[in-house]
């Protein structure tokens, strides 16, 4: 039997009710603020099911949704929002709702998540799914293991929901034997979602590639390298008829403005090495790699061919 997770939510069954707010002349839709609660109705196993909201606006990552806070632990941190049920500890949680902003073009962080996922699941990929209130997004099944017979312990449903700034990526996670009432109530969650702008946000856009190169499979000589980046890490990969191929990804630690501006990002790779790109002072298009996080070691630890240039 399919989890519950895997059923659509339709748009006729209510996500919540709201008063509309008084207006002098026209009635417009009334803007909700951080931390307001309301309630609202959802249906589970075919009967309306009462459920008391809290709205959740985050102008650093561009998202806002309303979760059912007596289900749900909110936790805000820099760079996610992440909704822990109340009966899981933060620390290992095991049915959650994590929503992060991507600087990267829905299509990308896309392909890029469904290539780490497939590696453990046999993935689903909807590229046409729709939200009430994001409409359009992509949504990437996790339900299935590899070869599709069997069901694992830890499900994962993925919503990329594309915005002018990049794109926001919402996980849910859930136990198997806990999927039927989570997926549920995730989906009504998700049906509240909207993407807005994100104010003063850093990030790194379009495809780079390395100063140094390498042979191709066929004989050609190409960058050792393509590299794209979100908001939490560095994909290292290859193109292949014009598409990006992940090979690897390091995990962004910090990212800032560069005191000379422009921006810098310091990594780590999964053995522990320590590196820096930051924009090039005379030209933004490039960004100057540094074998260290120490800026008063950087013309020691300067690397060029490991810099990157932005190709588009």
């Amino acid at each position: 039997i399919a989890p519950e997770s895997s059923e659509s939510v339709t748009n006729n069954e209510p996500v919540s009710v709201l008063e509309p707010a008084e207006q002098p002349e026209v009635e417009t839709k009334p803007v909700m603020q951080d931390g307001e609660r309301f309630e609202g109705v959802i249906i589970l196993e075919g009967m309306e099911e009462p459920v008391h909201y809290e709205h959740v606006r985050n102008d650093s990552l561009g998202v806002e949704l309303d979760y059912d806070y007596e289900n749900f632990v909110r936790h805000s941190e820099s760079d996610r929002e992440w909704f822990v049920s109340c009966w899981d500890s933060p620390e290992n949680p095991e049915n959650y709702l994590e929503v992060r902003y991507s600087p990267l073009d829905a299509e990308t962080a896309a392909a890029a998540i469904g290539e780490t996922l497939s590696k453990d699941y046999e993935i689903n990929m909807d590229d046409s799914f729709m939200l009430d209130r994001a409409g359009h997004c992509i949504r990437i099944d996790a339900s299935a293991d590899i070869g599709g017979l069997t069901m694992p312990d830890q499900l994962q449903m993925v919503y990329i929901i594309p915005a002018a700034d990049g794109c926001r990526v919402a996980t849910a996670h859930y136990a198997i034997e806990a999927s039927e009432g989570f997926g549920r109530r995730f989906r009504y969650m998700m049906n509240t979602f909207s993407a807005i702008t994100v104010h003063g946000a850093l990030s790194i856009t379009g495809t780079w590639q390395t100063a140094s190169v390498a042979y191709a499979a066929d004989g050609a000589m190409a960058p050792e390298y393509y590299v794209q980046f979100t908001d939490s890490y560095i994909f290292y990969g290859h193109l292949e008829d014009g598409q990006f191929v992940l090979d690897h990804s390091d995990k962004i630690i910090s990212l800032e403005a560069a005191p000379t501006g422009g921006i810098r990002i310091q990594a780590e790779t999964s053995n522990g090495v320590q590196y820096t790109y930051q924009t090039c002072e005379s030209d933004d298009t490039v960004l100057e790699y540094y074998e260290t996080w120490l800026e008063e070691d950087f013309p020691e630890m300067y690397r060029g061919g490991a810099s990157l240039s932005r190709i588009n």
